[in-house]
């Protein structure tokens, strides 16, 4: 009996382990100890629009995060150049994944870090057709990361629209 208390309790503390060490390394962006959301400088955004050549659902080999499968979008920019756009796991982005096509046009919010390729950044937002994704805050933390702490936001509907509420490669959100 006290065996079987001792193997209860020790798989409790490794349980506590998993899920307060598990939002530390969840948002960690590519080479970096910490994520752009904890960081106190922010990346610049940028507004950018184009046209989907490419959706890629699929393996992130690089990603420091829970998530194994990443939603990326190749867009042809207006400005000539093509750009890796990560939008952020598969199983948060459904509703958005939906909604998305190769050929159509979209706006979008993004920043990158010294830290990723050239060509590669993550979307803050996007816009397809008149329906605005809000994926990560003003502080670019993910929507889904803030959901899973009791946060508004995440899930289906994660912040479309606009206002109050809620709200290929490798991944590197």
């Amino acid at each position: 009996m006290l065996i079987r208390a001792f193997q209860f309790s020790v798989a409790m503390v490794l349980l506590l382990m998993l899920v307060v060490a598990g939002p530390a390394a969840a948002q960690k962006g590519m080479g970096e100890q910490t994520g752009v959301g904890r960081q106190a400088e922010k990346p610049p955004i940028e507004t950018m629009s184009g046209t989907i050549k490419d959706i890629k659902i699929g393996p992130c080999e690089r990603t420091t995060g829970r998530s194994l499968q990443g939603v990326h979008l190749i867009v042809q920019a207006d400005s000539g150049k093509t750009i890796n756009l990560h939008l952020g796991p598969d199983a948060a982005l459904e509703e958005v994944i939906d909604q998305l096509s190769v050929s159509q046009q979209v706006t979008f919010e993004a920043f990158r870090t010294d830290a990723m390729p050239q060509d590669a950044y993550v979307a803050k937002s996007l816009k397809v057709g008149d329906t605005t994704f809000d994926l990560r805050d003003d502080n670019l933390r993910p929507k889904w990361a803030i959901a899973a702490h009791g946060g508004r936001g995440g899930g289906p509907g994660m912040g479309a629209g606009r206002g109050a509420g809620p709200g290929g490669g490798g991944c590197y959100w």
